[in-house]
Formats: structure tokens, C-alpha cells, sequence
């Protein structure tokens, strides 16, 4: 019987004087779960290579892991280099965060010495792998007894959270930058401007046209500081997600705060060019999201600034679109399936930076939001382009005159 269930479980490595309990476990756990999802073949072959002699020799190999709550085993796993196997938690112990104790043990072995970590996953525990990020690598069977075929999938995980502290590299590259202009970081992260907007290029154009600016700092571009307020500055954004993500991170390390995209996008279905849409966060087809560990489907604006602008565009008595929207990685090549699936998901326009701020500003802990002028659609049956027509030429003016603080 379990015993001393008020204790908080620690993984340790495994003794041979542990080999009969953590048999057990697994015993207990196959016979228990798996006969819910396999043949008496498949079930047969999981204890056949889990069984107590196996187990002992990878206890010798120092391989073995054991959870214990008090004097008790509860939950065991096997690390073998990049390798995770064996992976069991006693049924009453399951839904506890002991799956998990082991797999954060086992993974942070694993990057010290191995960029991936890989293991074959059972059916029961498919879900629960796919939840700390593990991706499908590979279809495999195996042929049992009475032609039974049990099937599996190798799995690998490559993406592990990141300390942004550990890679500082923006901050040590723009004080170097900045000591060659003569400026000292610590003193211009005092001064530098709180809010940039990061302009696409004609809007970044029709700007400089307002005269609302003065060239002041040359860190991620031209950084323009505005001369109603030297609080908020304007820089000509890049294009692409990874080129506006390592513009951010330079303009972060100066000291910026509050990154605003200001940008033009493909309207879809419910969006007309001239439209304004103010962004609560982008659809991800982008590689720069998952590289900066976001997982989910949508990487979020913050919630705060986007509820700012949306004031401040009603303020001036802008109308707007607010809701989400798609960022690509390839702007020519968006099939009608894709499309298709991004109207279905609501996406109010598509365009290229988007997801790229957000994941960058989400890693360094700022805020960042989007503003998005229709100059095209797709959402026809004839791509329109909306260059020279007056809408778009309008709301252009109406944003610029409203960054510009000008009326």
C-alpha cells in the first residue's frame, strides 16, 4: 500500500535495491492502461520489454530514474544520451505533474550535451508528449504473435523554453554600436523613446513628409523622435518577419518599450481597401514564432497597447476593424486552401511582419501591436490592388496625421 502521500515527489537515479518496485510499476501501469488501447499480443511484448531483468541492466547502466513520495516509487523513466524510454507513473499517481517531473529532469539533461530529444511514444502516452512539444517524426510497426502489428511513432522535440538572459546578444551588440557613436547604453536606455512606431516604407515616407520628427539616434535604423513629444519616435520598419524580429531586438536593448507595426496587409473576406485593422494578434505561418518559443497557433498582441490605439483611433475618429489576423513567411504563395482556412478562422487581412514583432517583443517582455491599412484584397475573385485609389489614400493620411499627433 502507498504510503506517506503528503510527501512531495522527488526523482532521483535508480538503485538496484529499487528494481522490484519500479517493475511494478510499470507492470501495474501496462495492465492497467494499455490493455485499454492494445491487443493481449501488444500488451505481451510491453512486458516482455520492460521486464524486471531489463530493467536491472539498465539500472547498472545508470540509466533509471525513480520518482519516490516518501519510501515509495510512484513513477519511473529511462535516459539513454537523447534517448527517453520507459516513461510509467502508477494510475493513481497519474494527473499529478509526476509525468512531467521526469521529463523536465530528463530533457534538461538532454540539451546539455544533445540538441533533441527523441523517444518511441505508446498510445497512451501520445498526448502527453504532443502537449510538451514533441512532433512526429517517423511511422513505425512491429509484427506480434498471430500476425498482430503493433504501430508506434518516434517522436523528437527540438524547441526548449529559453532564458532570454542567456542570449543577451542584442544588448552587447547596440552597446558596441553605441560606443562607437559615443554614446554610453546606460545613459540612452534614460532617453531614448518609450514608443516607436515602425512604419512600412511609404507610410514611413509620408511621415518624414509631416516634418512631426527629428533624426536623433541611428540604432535599428533612423530613429526619429518626435517633436511634440520626445517620449515617442518613428523608424522605417522592416520587411519580414525575422528582419522586423531583429529590429526589434535593437530597438528593445536601446530602451524602447512599445513597438507599433504600421503596415499595409491583403484584405480577405469583410475588409475593404482603405480599411484600418487594429490586431489583437497574428495567425503564425512563420518560422520566427516557433523560434522564439511560441507554441500556439495565434502569437498575441498586448492586449493593453492594442486597447490604447484603438482610444486614441476613436479619439481622432478613425473607424477601424479590430480582430486577428494572418502573418506569412511567403507573401506570393498563399494557396486557396490556406486562405481559406484563415477566413475560416476569422483572419481580417494578411501580411508579412506581424507575428515576427510580437514573438521578438513577447521574449524580451514588451509590448507590441499592430495597425494594418487594406491596400489590397484577395477576397474577389480578381486580386484588386488598391495603389492611387482615393480610400486608401485617405486613411493613409488619417493614421500618419494621428502617430503625427496632427489633426
Amino acid at each position: 500500500m502507498i504510503q506517506n502521500q503528503i510527501n512531495k515527489p522527488v526523482i532521483i537515479r535508480a538503485t538496484l535495491e529499487m528494481a522490484s518496485q519500479i517493475y511494478e510499476v510499470v507492470r501495474s501501469t501496462i495492465k492497467e492502461i494499455y490493455t485499454k488501447y492494445y491487443s493481449d499480443e501488444a500488451v505481451g511484448f510491453f512486458l516482455a520489454l520492460h521486464s524486471k531483468e531489463n530493467i536491472l541492466g539498465d539500472i547498472s547502466e545508470g540509466k533509471v530514474y525513480a520518482v519516490t513520495l516518501g519510501q515509495d516509487v510512484v513513477g519511473t523513466g529511462t535516459l539513454d544520451k537523447d534517448h527517453i524510454g520507459r516513461v510509467f507513473v502508477l494510475p493513481q499517481f497519474q494527473g499529478q505533474g509526476i509525468g512531467t517531473l521526469i521529463m523536465e529532469r530528463f530533457e534538461s539533461e538532454i540539451i546539455k550535451s544533445h540538441g533533441a530529444a527523441w523517444l518511441d511514444s505508446s498510445l497512451p502516452g501520445g498526448k502527453f508528449f504532443s502537449s510538451r512539444g514533441y512532433i512526429a517524426k517517423e511511422y513505425r510497426e512491429y509484427t506480434l504473435e498471430n500476425n498482430k502489428v503493433l504501430a508506434y511513432e518516434v517522436m523528437c522535440k527540438e524547441n526548449f523554453p529559453i532564458d532570454p538572459d542567456e542570449y543577451n546578444a542584442p544588448s552587447q551588440l547596440v552597446r558596441r554600436e553605441m560606443e562607437l557613436q559615443g554614446i554610453d547604453l546606460d545613459e540612452l536606455r534614460k532617453v531614448f523613446p518609450k514608443r516607436l512606431y515602425l512604419l512600412a516604407d511609404s507610410l514611413y515616407d509620408a511621415m518624414l513628409a509631416k516634418n512631426a520628427g527629428t533624426l536623433t539616434y541611428h540604432v535599428g535604423g533612423e530613429v526619429y523622435v518626435m517633436k511634440h513629444d520626445n517620449g515617442v519616435g518613428f523608424v522605417k520598419g522592416e520587411m519580414c518577419s525575422p528582419g522586423i524580429a531583429t529590429q526589434a531586438e535593437d530597438l528593445i536593448a536601446a530602451g524602447a518599450r512599445e513597438l507599433i507595426h504600421v503596415g499595409f496587409a491583403g484584405g480577405r473576406v469583410g475588409t475593404r481597401i482603405g480599411d484600418v485593422v487594429i490586431t489583437d494578434g497574428a495567425f503564425n505561418d512563420t518560422a520566427v514564432a516557433g523560434l522564439y518559443g511560441c507554441k500556439g497557433e495565434i502569437v498575441e498582441s498586448s492586449k493593453g497597447l492594442t486597447d490604447s490605439l484603438c482610444k486614441e483611433m476613436e479619439a481622432k475618429g478613425i473607424t477601424y476593424r479590430r480582430g486577428y489576423h494572418w502573418t506569412t513567411d511567403a507573401g506570393y504563395v498563399e494557396t486557396s486552401w490556406r486562405i481559406k482556412y484563415m477566413e475560416d478562422k476569422g483572419a481580417l487581412c494578411v501580411e508579412m511582419e506581424g507575428a515576427g514583432l510580437f514573438s521578438a517583443a513577447q521574449f524580451r517582455s514588451c509590448n507590441a501591436a499592430g495597425i494594418y491599412v487594406i491596400s489590397d484584397s484577395g477576397a474577389g475573385d480578381d486580386w484588386e490592388l488598391g495603389w492611387g485609389e482615393g480610400a486608401l489614400e485617405t486613411s493613409i493620411n488619417k493614421v500618419i496625421d494621428t502617430i503625427a499627433n496632427k489633426v
